[in-house]
């Protein structure tokens, strides 16, 4: 049976197969995605109760590190990589070659920043060289390696082999470092040794999955095309953890509060990184996609999405306070951390526009405005930080953060418009948007005890069944023609 997204014929169908084949395939892939953010919030109760607080603010920093940084290393290439498998001539070989090659430039720059390790740490992270941040290197390797062998498994659609590498890394890295500081030392060295162990040898394994799946066709050609793609690519891939990261460092440096801000932004980023987890699945869909159907699958995919995104957010905001009590001790003050929490989850609306109009972009293969586009909301993000924090405290990194993604959504949208073979606008979506405000107000001024807490639940629960309701009505109808 033909696929009618990937030959781009008439199917009155078609918006709601491409919806539900987003959240279908999409939810195996945000395990994956989601995985190092949930266990961060998994380990973070023990954690901060293990560590001393200076010792979890180094932890805090490191982590920052790994996320950025292994993306850094990777070039960009995982883009470059999922796009050859499904769109270019070499398909299937050529994007093995193109991991190998990956690897190979991750594997010498991570070389090149654990050597200059003495230079860069103080400068960009406010902190000397340490061991801790040398762990934190090399579990950026293992993460690039596990990256590029991640976009393979993407553009094959091997979701179970993608999830196994992600919950190696997110998982058993972490119980690893755990099991360290309770047999060993309660140092940030410790965690972090178990850290990089589980991100090195899940990237180890991707290799052997990714290379070991059939011919290897690696060319300079090919590699360069490729670099011309993924270079610029990098600040979009790595939008959400610079933009964590600016803002960590920010707290850090200008409030001594970085382990509070990274609890805050930990779970206020939740559900933008279940959207990042979705697009996994929307990007390949979108690029099989007949060029003059990619609008109309982006419509139909993006409500549906924005509105499972826009329960999330909200659901994240309203229940923050339980969540972030179980997330760290009273110590942390977690009740004053509530408006933060809040603020940084409404930033997933924005991010599925973002994402959206990104597709378009990727899929012209135009992408070298992106590595302005993206740094200018990311900075400008941290600039408005920045500016409030000695009033706001943690909450403006919160602020921060949605700043950062609305610029994106406008920038992104503005940039596809312009290299797009048929330009989209986002749908209108009035009610999703009201919603949106809405929780994400309740979110932030409702107390956090007494009654009012009790309304903050319920309202939850209004919000989570007639999301659900909104969802199924979406996919059961006929997308518009």
């Amino acid at each position: 049976m033909t696929d009618p997204v990937a030959a781009g014929g008439p199917d009155r169908a078609a918006g709601r197969t491409d919806s539900a084949t987003v959240l279908g395939r999409g939810a195996l892939y945000t395990l994956a995605t989601a995985g190092p953010a949930l266990a961060a919030v998994a380990v973070i109760p023990v954690v901060t109760r293990v560590l001393a607080a200076d010792q979890y603010d180094l932890v805090a920093v490191a982590t920052v590190v790994v996320q950025v940084g292994f993306i850094l290393v990777a070039l960009g290439m995982g883009a470059a990589i999922t796009r050859q498998y499904v769109l270019d001539a070499a398909g299937a070989p050529g994007a093995r070659g193109l991991v190998l090659q990956a690897a190979a430039l991750a594997t010498a720059l991570t070389l090149v920043a654990a050597s200059t390790l003495g230079w860069w740490a103080p400068a960009l992270l406010g902190r000397p060289a340490s061991p801790a941040l040398l762990l934190a290197v090399v579990a950026c390797l293992g993460g690039a390696w596990m990256v590029v062998a991640q976009a393979y498994l993407r553009g094959a659609d091997r979701a179970g082999a993608f999830v196994g590498l992600a919950v190696t890394a997110s998982l058993a890295g972490p119980a690893a470092g755990l099991a360290g500081l309770v047999l060993l030392e309660r140092t940030a060295t410790v965690y972090l040794s178990g850290v990089a162990a589980g991100y090195v040898l899940a990237g180890l394994a991707g290799l052997v999955l990714a290379l070991g799946s059939g011919p290897v066709r690696a060319e300079r050609a090919g590699l360069r095309a490729a670099m011309r793609i993924g270079l610029p690519t990098v600040p979009h891939q790595v939008s959400l953890y610079v933009a964590l990261a600016g803002l960590v460092v920010v707290a850090d440096r200008l409030l001594d509060q970085g382990g509070r801000a990274n609890v805050a932004l930990t779970i206020g980023a939740g559900a933008t990184v279940v959207t990042a987890g979705l697009n996994n699945a929307w990007a390949p869909l979108v690029y099989r996609a007949a060029p003059e159907r990619r609008g109309e699958v982006l419509t139909g995919t993006t409500r549906t999405i924005a509105t499972v995104t826009a329960v999330l957010a909200g659901g994240v905001g309203l229940l923050a306070p339980w969540l972030l009590r179980l997330a760290a001790p009273a110590s942390y003050a977690p009740d004053e951390l509530v408006p933060a929490v809040a603020l940084a989850s409404a930033a997933a609306l924005p991010s599925v526009v973002y994402l959206a109009s990104g597709h378009l972009v990727f899929a012209r293969g135009r992408t070298g405005a992106l590595a302005l586009t993206t740094p200018t909301a990311v900075l400008v993000g941290i600039a408005v930080a920045a500016w409030l924090a000695p009033a706001w405290g943690v909450t403006a990194v919160a602020v921060g953060y949605l700043v950062t993604y609305l610029g994106l959504a406008v920038l992104t949208t503005l940039l596809q418009r312009r290299v797009a073979d048929h330009p989209w606008w986002p749908p209108f979506l009035p009610v999703v948007t009201l919603v949106w405000l809405g929780v994400t107000a309740a979110g932030v001024v409702l107390p956090v005890d007494g009654a009012w807490a009790l309304a903050r639940v319920a309202l939850a629960l209004v919000l989570g069944v007639g999301g659900a309701l909104a969802v199924r009505r979406g996919l059961r109808s006929n997308p518009a023609r």
